[in-house]
């Protein structure tokens, strides 16, 4: 299948320039990507915006903020750009992807290769410690284990993990539902009533920022009592707010 891949980003500025240099290495022809860029800032600095103009595959959208609204948006405009060509017309795979992860070319060749009959599914995680943070090494390579083993077994994916959709699957549910927070989960419920979610890809590396400045533990009982408090019905509009610390 052909590979589209949506990459929602806030703020980033030329921090995303070393990754989205190294990712246009890996992209093939046919291979389409597209930064959703939500940014306060309405402009690009120089640098980036030549270095997306000069990657046919990658293309620039600005979008309202919102992980579920840009991802949403994304899609949207790489399946408007596959209605165009008529050659382009079977399904292809959306990639959802966080511009802080080391992904490498095996998981595009991985994503490629994949038979039209999976439908959806995510890559195990692996954190990569900042190294200007002081860093939990145990926790840290704990952690993303038993995150692994959970989603196997509950088919609820994370964001970190890479989520893959196959666009027509994706249109079928209409996309993410319009929330600030929890999306990934929403989604994960819907689409494992569909069918069990492929896991078997190589390794994705993320960044182990937000663990490392927060703290393994804390993060882990927020992320515990978010969900729980998801489950229990609270609105993710209050639970966002939580989970930013306002």
């Amino acid at each position: 299948m052909g590979l589209d891949i949506v990459i929602p980003v806030y703020n980033e500025g030329d921090n995303l320039l070393p990754w989205l240099q190294a990712l246009a290495h890996y992209l093939q022809p046919t291979d389409r990507l597209v930064i959703v860029d939500a940014s306060d800032s309405d402009c690009l600095s120089d640098t980036l915006f030549d270095v997306i103009s000069n990657i046919k595959q990658v293309h620039y959208l600005k979008s309202e903020k919102g992980r579920a609204v840009q991802m949403n948006a994304g899609a949207e405009f790489l399946t408007n750009l596959a209605t165009e060509n008529l050659h382009q017309t079977d399904p292809r795979i959306l990639w959802f992807l966080h511009s802080d992860s080391g992904l490498s070319c095996h998981h595009l060749e991985y994503l490629r290769s994949l038979d039209t009959g999976v439908i959806w599914g995510r890559f195990d995680v692996q954190f990569t410690p900042e190294l200007d943070i002081s860093a939990d090494t145990f926790s840290l390579s704990i952690i993303p284990t038993f995150m692994n083993l959970r989603s196997r077994l509950t088919q609820v994916m994370t964001g970190d993990q890479g989520i893959f959709i196959r666009s027509d699957i994706f249109q079928q549910l209409k996309g993410y539902a319009d929330i600030p927070l929890m999306e990934d989960i929403e989604i994960s419920k819907r689409l494992r009533k569909l069918g069990k979610a492929d896991c078997d890809g190589p390794v994705l590396k993320t960044s182990a920022r937000r663990w490392q400045q927060n703290g393994c533990l804390p993060t882990v009982l927020l992320m515990w009592k978010l969900r729980l408090m998801y489950w229990l019905g609270v609105s993710p509009t209050v639970l966002v707010k939580k989970y930013y610390g306002e």
